[in-house]
C-alpha cells in the first residue's frame, strides 16, 4: 500500500491566501518559529526569513524541516 499525503484543508487554504507554505505548515502543527528553530537546528532568523518570503529554503534544511513538521519535502517548496 502507498502512503498518501493528505494537504490539510487549513493548509490550503492559507496558501491558496498566499501564505508561505513552512509558515501554514507550521501553523497547523501549532509549533512556535522559536521550536521549531531548536527542533530542526535551523536559526529562528533563517525560518523568519523564508516565512517572509527574504530567503529560500536550502537543500540542507528541507529535510529538517519536512521531519519535524511531518510533510513531505515536496509540500514546502
Amino acid at each position: 500500500m502507498v502512503d498518501v499525503f493528505r494537504v490539510p484543508m487549513d493548509v490550503t487554504y492559507a496558501i491558496a491566501g498566499g501564505e508561505p507554505a513552512l509558515m501554514a505548515y507550521r501553523r497547523w502543527r501549532n509549533i512556535s518559529r522559536d521550536d521549531l528553530a531548536a527542533k530542526s537546528g535551523i536559526p529562528k532568523g533563517d525560518i523568519e526569513a523564508i516565512e517572509e518570503g527574504n530567503k529560500d529554503i536550502e537543500e540542507e534544511m528541507l529535510e529538517s524541516l519536512a521531519t519535524v513538521l511531518k510533510v513531505p519535502q515536496d509540500q514546502l517548496i
